[in-house]
């Protein structure tokens, strides 16, 4: 081989290798970009995470690890949704940038990525120690009209500025960081939904009792010749608890005379399956009413076999009973743990529903109207 040619294969093979080492360095760089795609690192684990904090506008809502989960700080410790967290949680994960923005501190007011309108979420360990942080700016429109007016064209999303400064634009809205203190509440509630006997009373002694036979309501003791029961009183009492809500919760040490509970009657509401619950409806003031609730189960213990029950028939039976027995124990032993020592606060209707006198089921007959008088003939 003549040197001439040698000199050129050696300048190609320079050539490539230098072609080589330049495209090596474009995939580096962009699998580092594809990497900071992500809101929450690879490697973070949320083991540590013990709390997390939203800020907004002066309103702050801690949702706290506790030994027994997740609780909202500013409501006493009282359980918070941890499906509405998990949630939320799911999306930061999942989420990936669309666009990395460069912007100016007007365009940062214009976003709400200022202190003073974005959201900012803390995640801390138990020490305290910063996690993560992300601040939350305004959302992108969802119509085509509305194009944002940095990034992302008129893409469903949101603004965010993460912990390193950056300030990007992902495609997912992070609708539960605008969640009000008192949606961060666990919502698990009580249900009454098969009434079967209502029973109010005042300073220990019984004022009325109202039972469900057939789904009609009965009233117990007589009623004047002018008077009927007024059913839909008594259906509004069955409604109420059939599928009741609370709006918030009060202090656990409030004084009963700022509640009512001093004196609260004793609304006792026994279902289908003999669970006993005692309502105690406070004071209120406008649609917000205080409520205390407490469950217990109050049923037959045992079963009565009929005569000429075949013995392996009893046997079986028996433990069919026994175990429908220990059921509904653990379920009102369930229930009156989580509710019991708690305040809470529901609509006007159901203290209206709750806390009425025997006289306000009843109502006027209807006149019947005479039959016109025939002429003799």
């Amino acid at each position: 081989m003549k040197p001439k040619h040698l000199i050129i294969l050696i300048c190609i093979a320079v050539v490539l290798g230098i072609i080589y080492m330049a495209q090596q360095g474009k995939r580096k760089d962009a699998a580092g970009t594809a990497g900071s795609r992500e809101l929450v690192p690879a490697d973070f684990s949320s083991d540590n995470l013990a709390a997390v904090k939203l800020e907004r506008g002066g309103k702050t809502v801690t949702l706290k690890q506790t030994g027994n989960g997740w609780a909202v700080e500013e409501r006493y410790g009282y359980p918070a949704d941890t499906a509405k967290l998990r949630e939320l949680f799911v999306k930061l994960c999942d989420a990936r940038i669309a666009q990395t923005l460069s912007l100016i501190p007007t365009q940062l007011e214009e976003l709400s990525l200022t202190p003073e309108k974005a959201t900012v979420m803390t995640l801390t360990d138990k020490n305290v120690k910063l996690l993560q942080r992300f601040v939350f700016g305004s959302e992108h429109g969802n119509r085509p009209d509305s194009a944002a007016p940095y990034g992302m064209g008129g893409g469903s999303g949101r603004y965010l500025q993460l912990a390193d400064g950056r300030n990007v634009v992902v495609p997912e809205r992070f609708s539960e960081v605008d969640a009000s203190l008192t949606d961060w509440l666990n919502r698990d509630f009580f249900q009454v939904s098969d009434l079967k006997r209502a029973e109010l009373r005042r300073n220990g002694k019984s004022e009325w009792v109202l039972t469900f036979k057939d789904g009609k309501p009965v009233l117990s003791g007589g009623i004047p010749a002018d008077k009927e029961l007024d059913e839909t009183k008594a259906s509004a009492l069955k409604s109420a608890y059939s599928w009741i809500r609370f709006s918030d919760v009060a202090d656990p040490k409030a004084a009963p005379g700022t509640t009512g509970m001093d004196k609260a009657p004793e609304l006792l509401l026994t279902d289908g399956d003999d669970l006993v619950y005692t309502v105690r409806p406070g004071a209120g003031a406008d649609d917000n009413y205080f409520l205390r609730v407490s469950v217990a189960w109050k049923g037959e213990a045992k079963r009565t076999a009929p005569a000429g029950e075949k013995p392996e028939d009893k046997k079986r039976l028996d433990a069919e009973f026994a175990q429908t027995v220990k059921e509904r124990q653990e379920k009102a032993a369930k229930l009156d743990k989580a509710l019991s020592p708690w305040t809470y606060q529901v609509e006007k209707s159901v203290f209206d529903a709750s806390a009425g006198t025997r006289d306000g089921f009843l109502k006027a007959k209807a006149k019947t109207e005479a039959p016109p008088a025939t002429d003799p003939k």
